[in-house]
This record gives C-alpha cells, sequence and structure tokens, in this order.
C-alpha cells in the first residue's frame, strides 16, 4: 500500500512540476521581452548592414521542412552583371558581412559559384564567404580550385544514418553521393590545416538518438571533424518553421512558438539586405520564398543597395510596425520572427 501511495504522490506532483516549468519558461521569457525593448541599438538599422546573395534558387531536393515542393517563381542563377553591381555597392557602402545563403536553393548548383567567389574577393574586406547547402553536388568542382577560391565557412545540411533515412528527410536519393563528397572534403580540409570551418548540421529525424550516435557513417565523420557531433545530435531541436502553413510538417518536428510581435519589428529588418536570384531585392532573407511579399524593396539591376537600405520604403516598414503595429502580411505568421 506504501508503494501504491507513493506512486499517486509521484502522478500528482508531475503535472504540478510541468506547470511550475512552463511558467518558469513564461517568465524568463517575458524577462527576454522586455528587456530587450530597452537594449541600446535595438531599433536602429545596422551600418554597414549585412548582404546575403542568393546566387540561385535551384535544390534538387524537397526537404521534409523546407518550401522548396511548393514554391513557384522561376527557377534560376542570379544575372552575374546583377551579382557584380551587388558586390561593388555592398563594398562601397564599408559592408563586411556577405554570404550566399539562399531562402530556397543550394548555392552548389550554380554554375558560376566559384567565380562569383572570385570576384567577391576582389575586395578585402570581406573577411568571411560561406552558405549552407547539402553538399551533394561537390563533386562537380575540382577540390583545388574550390578551396582557392576563398570560402571560409560551409553549412552542411544532412542526416548521418543510412540511405533510408536519408531519403525519408530530403525526398532524394543521393546520400551515398553526399557521403562521399563531405568525406572528401573534411579529409581535404584536414590536410591543408582546416582553412574551412566546416558545421555538419545535422538534421532532426524519428529515429532514435542512440541509433544515429552508433551508426558507422556517423562515426566515421565525427572522426574526421573537430566538431562535436556527438553533443550536436543531443542538443538539436526539433522545433522548425512551417514557412507560414505552406509546409505541413511530419509528426516528429514542431512548429516554433509564434511570439508576440505587437509594435515590435523584428530584428531582420534592421540588419540587413536580401538579393533574391531574380535580382529582386528584400528587407528580409527569411520567409519570403517567392519573393513578392511587402517586404520586396526593388531590384538591384534597377536601384542601389544603399538607397534601398536607407530609403523611405524600409523606413516606413519599421515605423509603421513599431509606431501603429501595421505588421507586414508575411510577419504575421513567421515563426522564425526574432523579438
Amino acid at each position: 500500500m506504501a508503494d501504491v501511495a507513493a506512486a499517486g504522490k509521484r502522478a500528482t506532483a508531475a503535472p504540478a512540476r510541468r506547470t511550475l516549468t512552463h511558467v518558469r519558461k513564461a517568465l524568463a521569457f517575458a524577462g527576454r521581452y522586455v528587456r530587450g525593448w530597452f537594449e541600446p541599438g535595438r531599433f536602429i538599422p545596422h551600418e554597414p548592414p549585412k548582404l546575403s546573395i542568393e546566387t540561385t534558387n535551384i535544390c534538387n531536393a524537397n526537404c521534409v521542412f523546407c518550401a522548396n515542393r511548393v514554391m513557384t517563381r522561376r527557377k534560376q542563377p542570379l544575372d552575374l552583371d546583377d551579382f557584380r553591381k551587388a558586390v561593388d555597392e555592398f563594398a562601397a557602402m564599408g559592408g563586411v558581412d556577405l554570404d550566399f545563403n539562399a531562402t530556397i536553393g543550394d548555392p552548389l548548383l550554380d554554375p558560376k559559384l566559384l567565380e562569383r567567389a572570385r570576384y567577391v574577393r576582389r575586395y578585402p574586406q570581406f573577411a568571411t564567404l560561406g552558405f549552407v547547402t547539402t553538399l551533394q553536388w561537390l563533386h562537380r568542382f575540382d577540390l583545388d580550385e574550390f578551396f582557392a577560391a576563398g570560402f571560409t565557412w560551409l553549412s552542411v545540411s544532412t542526416t548521418l544514418s543510412g540511405r533510408e533515412m536519408y531519403k525519408a528527410f530530403f525526398q532524394v536519393d543521393k546520400y551515398d553521393q553526399m557521403l562521399a563528397n563531405l568525406v572528401a572534403l573534411l579529409e581535404e580540409n584536414n590536410r591543408r590545416g582546416r582553412p574551412l570551418n566546416i558545421e555538419i548540421a545535422v538534421k532532426p529525424t524519428d529515429e532514435p538518438l542512440e541509433r544515429v550516435l552508433a551508426h558507422p557513417d556517423f562515426q566515421r565523420v565525427n572522426a574526421l571533424t573537430p566538431q562535436d557531433l556527438e553533443e550536436t545530435v543531443r542538443r538539436q531541436g526539433f522545433y522548425v518553421d512551417d514557412w507560414l502553413g505552406a509546409v505541413t510538417l511530419p509528426p516528429y518536428l514542431k512548429k516554433r512558438p509564434l511570439y508576440p510581435r505587437a509594435f515590435r519589428p523584428c530584428q531582420l529588418l534592421y540588419a540587413g539586405l536580401m538579393v533574391y536570384s531574380n535580382g529582386k531585392v528584400g528587407a528580409c532573407s527569411c520567409r519570403d520564398f517567392e519573393a513578392s511579399s511587402d517586404l520586396i524593396l526593388g531590384h538591384v539591376g534597377e536601384q542601389s543597395l544603399a538607397t534601398l537600405w536607407t530609403g523611405e520604403r524600409l523606413a516606413a516598414l519599421r515605423e509603421d510596425w513599431r509606431r501603429r503595429n501595421h505588421v507586414p502580411d508575411i510577419c504575421r505568421s513567421c515563426r522564425h520572427y526574432l523579438y
């Protein structure tokens, strides 16, 4: 009877502990939220801003958490003249933080990727250059030329627990190709003294963590990188964005909380610009996968980046949100909102 009574007490206490945990988290969030309002420079545009250039919006994968499968805008590489104009203007603005990150797309499918990287490297002020990739197409490049192009970092989005799990997550049968490319890249990077900072972003799956950690491919890659991949897997979250409801997530992935945003513009509107593969320039590189929202400011071939960054359009977007709570439509349900 004593055991039964003790079990009853534990069962009663468990919901109370969960409630207390939720209350503590809510209070901590409220504290951060209020402090952020008074953070110096919170509502001042960065000078200089950062710049992301979507060199292509082409990607062969259809990841379970990505909007690539529903995107309707034309798939194309960014016009080379528009690219050069963007880089030149950003350099003239004093910019130092430039990357080839895409809203949608894998830069390794850009036929002019290395030419673009070499053009960026004409400006010593750009200390870093990199992008996120599945690495499925690295074998298209000569590794000597790839390393010589001047990239300083790569973030590799992948799974490392076998072909079937990779197919389930990325919706393409390219696991063996990706793995061969990843091993070759890590080995060459080690041989050269690790000039590339390679982050391996192991994506969450619905399999037990211990099975992932015990997989021979995971162990093989873990032995080649200074990154603590085991810690990466143990820390990974299952909260992702659903691209404004455009993507139906599998059950094991959870939507990020929809944080309150009244009278509080997203930090990304003060951080930098995005040049899309069709030449349009947006105030955010986050979830405008069609490049057609209220955040589109103009076209890189028609206006200067400096004018778009300091112009009335972007200033009005920020002030209308902050002063009158006119939240852009695309921002109302964006779960990537940064308070």
